[in-house]
């Protein structure tokens, strides 16, 4: 009966020895390595997601934004390939019956320095560059996520060294055969076990910290490329703005200058027929007086008022022109070069400070509004249309008045050779009086047509002075604002919100 006893046994310890699971290069289990196990895909996990970010293709030309990306994102890949290759390795040892322990061991030792070898050389060497880049805050969190980090890869590290010193001394006892129960029990504390479980747990629950900072750095980089891009496809769009009023202050102010040229065509065609007529009539009378101040009168409609005219428009015309391009649209709006207010506000969103995020949302759409959202020549420009539609009217009824001058001409140069028979005698007489009325009537237009030409010039000037008193009032406040900016902006960023 005793030894059947005995037999059965030993049956159940062969039993046990061939079917136990192998840890560590021994053939034998050791308790607690399933939790192992199961803390060290964790930690996989959380490396894995640490370069889960995509940031999408940079839109904007301001090459920090992608140089610290790909930087970030180095960083991020570095930890995604090293990190679960390290706990690959242990996962694997610990379904390892090879029987080297020291074998098993060295090859999480090889995946851990290759991750602590990159810590202190490459990593360094990134962080460096995105001081440089983006500011100490990124890597001050950096420098704090990866010192945290081998801490606890440091007391991994230190509890799988006493670990593989126990398996040693267990795998050694048996003789490089299975191990028993009892012989790892007798060398493999259970607690060191759960030591390296619960190192392994600190770990996984530190990465993604690490992961926050990378993200957001990334999101921070994004979204200031896209607020960046916005801006300046926004600048574009009030620069094309600012220019297309002026494009349409062109056409419109200038149409009005088409009913003055019109009217003056028509009033020379009306009365230039009149004024032969009337010269006619004159030089039948014979009388000289008459005669030289009706031909005067003929050269109004036969040349003074086409000169006239093209005066008018070779002055008018082309000043509008200049009136469309004088807005200094290039100085004043291009703040998207060199040291401005949205370089610096970007800067500060990167740098993922404390007050970043604030600082960018208080000061985004205030910048966006002061610089880009008013067209200010629009604003600008529609004031003067009343006062150049008020020149035109001006001028037609100078034109009107002209006409005036002129419709009595015929009328009058004929009448002294209707006289009666009684005075024929006095018709001589007749023509010099009429004569001395055509006079005052032809030197008049002098004044009138030089008032033509002097009225359009004195507005086109009151024009310019009033669009460039109207550009400045407008834009005063903005670039005093504008000044203010970016001691602001870097002040909050320093202090944050004010109490």
């Amino acid at each position: 009966m005793y030894a059947l006893a005995v037999s059965v046994a030993l049956a159940c310890i062969v039993l046990q020895v061939a079917y136990s699971r192998p840890d560590f290069g021994i053939r034998g289990t050791i308790d607690g390595v399933s939790n192992v196990n199961a803390r060290a895909i964790l930690v996989k996990e959380y490396f894995l997601r640490v370069n889960d970010y995509i940031i999408p293709d940079q839109k904007s030309d301001i090459a920090t934004l992608r140089d610290a990306a790909k930087t970030l994102q180095a960083i991020g890949q570095s930890v995604n390939n090293l990190g679960p290759a390290l706990m690959d390795a242990l996962t694997t040892a610990t379904d390892n019956d090879s029987g080297d322990v020291n074998a098993t061991f060295a090859l999480i030792n090889m995946a851990r320095l290759n991750f602590e070898g990159y810590v202190e050389i490459n990593l360094n060497e990134q962080i460096l560059n995105l001081n440089t880049l983006l500011g100490m805050h990124v890597r001050d969190q950096l420098v704090d996520d990866f010192y945290h980090i081998s801490n606890r890869l440091a007391a991994v590290n230190n509890t799988l060294g006493q670990l593989q010193s126990a398996v040693v001394a267990a795998n050694n006892a048996a003789g490089g055969g299975p191990v028993s129960q009892d012989l790892i029990k007798q060398f493999v504390n259970a607690d060191l076990v759960a030591q390296l479980s619960r190192h392994l747990t600190l770990l996984a629950y530190r990465i993604p910290v690490l992961t926050y900072t990378v993200t957001s750095s990334l999101e921070n980089i994004e979204q200031a490329d896209a607020y960046y891009y916005g801006l300046v496809q926004d600048s574009d769009r009030v620069l094309n703005e600012i220019e297309t009023s002026g494009d349409e202050f062109n056409m419109l102010a200038g149409n009005y200058s088409l009913l003055v040229e019109q009217q003056m065509n028509q009033l020379i065609a009306d009365y230039k027929p009149e004024l032969s007529l009337a010269n006619d009539s004159a030089t039948a009378l014979n009388v000289t007086a008459l005669a030289t101040v009706v031909t005067n009168l003929k050269n109004v409609t036969d040349a003074k008022l086409a000169e006239t005219l093209k005066a008018y428009k070779d002055l008018y015309l082309p000043a509008i022109l200049a009136l469309s391009k004088l807005l200094p649209i290039e100085s004043n709006f291009s703040f998207l070069t060199g040291e401005n207010p949205a370089a610096v506000l970007v800067g500060v969103l990167i740098a993922n400070g404390p007050f970043s995020r604030f600082c960018f949302w208080k000061y985004s759409s205030l910048l966006h509004n002061i610089l880009l959202t008013s067209n200010f020549a629009a604003e600008c420009y529609d004031r003067e249309y009343n006062r150049l539609s008020t020149l035109q009217q001006a001028l037609l009824l100078q034109i009107e008045l002209i006409s005036y001058s002129l419709e009595i001409v015929n009328p009058y140069s004929v009448v002294c050779g209707f006289l009666p028979p009684s005075v024929a005698l006095r018709t001589e007489q007749c023509a010099n009086e009429i004569a001395s009325y055509f006079n005052i009537i032809s030197n008049d237009f002098s004044s009138k047509l030089g008032a033509f030409v002097n009225l359009t010039s004195i507005e086109l000037n009151a024009s310019k002075q009033r669009l460039s008193v109207c550009w400045s009032a407008k834009i005063q406040s903005t670039f005093v604002k504008y000044q203010t900016l970016i001691p602001e902006i870097r002040n909050c960023s320093v202090t944050g919100p004010e109490l």
